[in-house]
């Protein structure tokens, strides 16, 4: 048995947008038909659209694609906990597929979750064409590696860092409004601010989370 990588870029990496096998996991089949036409209309080379996780798991097993997108919120098996299972290394060689996780509902907490869990990207609904093909060509060239952790699952390096020092300036920031603002009303308008801005970054698809830009490989 081949001993797999305890460290490896994604399957996707430094591949044309043209040889790019998408499989797209989602329950609605509307989402489903413009993701299909959206991405045909880059010229990717294949396009499979399932309408739940399991499906789309038992089809990937027996001809594996070479990039997934999948919406969060499905039942019974949600787009989070696809990529957790695609991310387990007996998933091989599934689990070094790049995914990147749609949702409508892109919370902070949300995108932290699905970053640290691997995901590549996390893309906001309404999808816009430029936006989603932005992110396809950013994952080509991504060169972060997939890490195994303790767990046994994959995840991306150095993400976890990231989003831990994001967290900090968060509370650093929280403590600042505390004590600028004392005063309960004043909280509430910096607050509403905080919101307008987390709400605006999530629009542009990354929220308070984007990766940094891939360097060339050496």
């Amino acid at each position: 048995m081949t001993r797999l990588a305890r460290m490896t870029r994604h399957y996707a990496y430094g591949l044309d947008i043209g040889d790019l096998d998408v499989v797209v996991v989602d329950d609605s089949k509307p989402m489903q038909a413009i993701l299909r036409s959206t991405l045909l209309s880059f010229r990717v080379r294949r396009v499979r659209t399932f309408d739940t996780a399991e499906t789309a798991l038992e089809m990937m097993r027996l001809d594996p694609p070479n990039f997934v997108i999948t919406d969060w919120r499905m039942k019974p098996t949600s787009g989070l906990a696809l990529l957790r299972t695609l991310r387990q290394r007996k998933m091989a060689p599934l689990c070094f597929l790049p995914v990147v996780v749609c949702t409508a509902h892109g919370t902070r907490t949300l995108i932290d979750r699905v970053l640290r869990d691997g995901a590549q990207h996390v893309v906001a609904k309404p999808l816009s064409p430029s936006g989603l093909y932005d992110r396809l060509m950013w994952t080509l060239r991504d060169g972060r590696q997939l890490v195994m952790g303790d767990d046994g699952r994959y995840v991306i390096e150095g993400v976890a860092d990231t989003l831990d020092e994001k967290a900090r300036k968060w509370q650093q920031i929280g403590i600042e409004r505390e004590i600028v603002a004392p005063k309960s009303g004043a909280r509430r308008d910096l607050a509403a601010t905080a919101q307008k801005k987390d709400a605006g970054a999530a629009r542009n698809g990354f929220a308070t989370v984007r990766p940094k830009r891939p360097q060339p490989a050496a």
